[in-house]
């Protein structure tokens, strides 16, 4: 699968989907160029966020940054329901199109969140958002 195909899927997965948080945010996809072959660690997400080497930085698994919005409230209604199943199609389709995905988080109350993982020709890409945890 191509880097274009796997860009559509996210795009159509993501498609008016919001990040919830302090301040809803869309979801982008991301592609990190120049960066094949690099390892996925905190060096290198800190090199693609743009930040510095001490900027606070935090690694999770994609099921557990995903835990609150895949899992409706019994009082949600039908529309909370309708976006638990978006992101558990989300999660499920990124699992399905990049390989050892994790969750990325950059800075202190604003922060970047980079979805990423390896296409299957060695590309870093994935999602990225944006949170506001006070």
């Amino acid at each position: 699968m191509d880097l274009k195909q796997i860009e559509t899927e996210l795009k159509e997965a993501t498609d008016g989907l919001l990040m919830i948080s302090e301040t809803d945010a869309p979801f982008e996809f991301y592609q990190a160029e120049n960066f094949k072959g690099e390892t996925l660690d905190e060096e290198t997400v800190l090199k693609l966020a743009a930040m510095p080497a001490d900027y606070p930085f935090e690694e999770m698994e994609l099921g557990y940054f995903f835990r609150n919005m895949t899992h409706a409230r019994p009082d949600a209604g039908d529309e909370g329901m309708q976006q638990a199943k978006r992101f558990k199609h989300l999660e499920k389709k990124l699992h399905e199109l990049l390989q050892d995905v994790k969750v990325y988080r950059v800075g202190e109350t604003q922060k970047l969140v980079l979805i990423l993982g390896r296409t299957p020709g060695g590309d870093i890409a994935g999602l990225k958002t944006m949170v506001v945890e006070n």
